[in-house]
Parts: structure tokens; C-alpha cells; sequence
């Protein structure tokens, strides 16, 4: 048997419950070798989603992250990288079909993580941006920390989390409302800032690499009384705007 044939089968073997009686025995060492692996990815997975493992109960997250590591064995030496796809799989799992919103959920707490591990930026120039012209100042295009992210969630995400931190008690109802979230980690925490249609509308524009004139209108669209001189400094301050060039049309 070739080694690539070899490595293909052993990996078979620990991502399947099924016994097999080939070169790789004995079997009860592939069973070592398979419990350490599904072990280390249903840990990974409870350390990226502890609000799901909050709402559904630890003993049926550790069955279902079973069930995900059976269909999504980690394709990467680094586990940061594995979990991607929870989400998705919770949305399509039976046993939680009529729970639509963890899946929702799920996808907060991947971009969460996802987030903490991405690269880092200092603070915008100012000096830089007050030495430009008048005439620039339409055709800037800012830039957003690298850490940081626009979603729009459709049920009530940050109720779902103080919930899960026990900082509400009782029951809410998950179809009150959604929000729209501006989740970034300038520093080492990470911010949860809600945000108006026009705000998101802004910022996903800029994110977007459109001009700030194609963002204010953006935003004006949602709402005349959107103030951009209000927002952009706080923005800049908060280190969600790091950076800008200009381009001349």
C-alpha cells in the first residue's frame, strides 16, 4: 500500500466509528488514536461556541459536536481553523430544526473568534489627514481595523447573550427583533456596538472601498439626520476607522 493510500485510510479510520481490520491494527490503538483526536475537536469546538453549549445543555453539544466532526473532520494543522462550518451544520441538523436561531448564533461566535486572531492596527494618522486639502476630502476612502466586522442578525443576538452570561434572567423572545452589530476587537476585548441602518450603511461602504462621499450618500438614503461629522471622530477614536487614502477621479 502506498503512503498516501495509507494516510488517507488512517484518517478514515479516526473520523468513522466503524472498526477495520487492515494494516493499522490493532484496532484498539486506532480507537486510542481516534478518541484523542474527537476529544481535541469537540474541545476546540466547546472553547469557540460556549453560548450554543449554554442553550443547548453540554451533553447534547458534546452528541452534536460528535456529529459534526463525523461530517467535518479538520483539514488544517491548526485548530484555530477548525469549526467553521458549525453554523451551517446546526441550520440543517434535525434535532434543532424548529431552533432556527442558533445557527445564527453559531456564525456570532465563529466571527468572534475568528476576530480575537486577526491582525492588529494602530491608530489612524490625524496629522496625515489634516494636512490634505479641501479639495481631497471627497475622494478619501477610509479603512477599517483589520479586526472587525459589520453583521446584521435577525433575532435579538445581544438579549441571546446576556442570557447566556446569566445577566438576564427569565426567557426572551427570540423573535422580537434582530439588530444590527458592529463586532471589532481594537484591542484585546471584544466590542459589541449596535448600529443604525445609516451607521451600517456608512461603515459597509467604507469596508466596501467606496469613496467617503458614496458612503455619506449611502447613509443619507436611510437617514437624512445621519450626522457623519459625529460618527467619524468616534469612529477614529475607537480605532474602527484606522487608515485613508485619497484617489482622484
Amino acid at each position: 500500500m502506498s503512503l498516501q493510500n495509507a494516510q488517507a485510510e488512517f484518517a478514515e479510520i479516526l473520523f468513522n466509528d466503524e472498526e477495520h481490520a487492515d494494516f493499522l491494527q490493532p484496532a484498539q490503538n486506532m480507537r486510542i488514536y481516534r478518541n484523542n483526536v474527537q476529544s481535541t475537536l469537540g474541545q476546540t469546538l466547546l472553547d469557540i461556541y460556549p453560548m450554543i453549549n449554554r442553550l443547548v445543555g453540554e451533553d447534547f453539544f458534546r452528541i452534536t459536536a460528535k456529529e459534526y466532526i463525523l461530517k467535518y473532520p479538520s483539514r488544517s494543522s491548526n485548530l484555530h481553523d477548525y469549526g467553521e462550518y458549525f453554523s451551517s451544520f446546526l441550520a440543517e441538523y434535525p434535532p434543532l430544526h424548529n431552533l432556527t436561531y442558533l445557527a445564527e448564533v453559531a456564525e456570532f461566535e465563529w466571527t468572534c473568534h475568528q476576530l480575537y486572531f486577526a491582525a492588529d492596527h494602530g491608530m489612524m494618522d490625524i496629522q496625515k489627514l489634516e494636512s490634505l486639502s479641501p479639495d481631497q476630502y471627497g475622494h478619501l476612502h477610509f479603512t477599517l481595523h483589520p479586526a472587525c466586522k459589520l453583521m446584521k442578525f435577525h433575532y435579538p443576538l445581544l438579549r441571546i447573550l446576556a442570557l447566556c452570561k446569566g445577566e438576564l434572567s427569565g426567557t426572551i423572545n427570540v423573535n422580537e427583533g434582530g439588530v444590527n452589530l458592529l463586532i471589532a476587537r481594537p484591542e484585546w476585548d471584544i466590542l459589541l456596538i449596535p448600529v443604525s441602518s445609516a451607521e451600517f450603511a456608512f461603515l459597509a461602504a467604507l469596508q466596501e472601498n467606496y469613496s467617503i462621499t458614496d458612503a455619506l450618500e449611502s447613509a443619507l438614503q436611510l437617514d437624512p439626520e445621519f450626522k457623519m461629522d459625529e460618527k467619524l471622530p468616534e469612529w477614529v477614536r475607537h480605532k474602527i476607522i484606522v487608515d485613508f487614502f485619497s484617489i482622484h477621479e
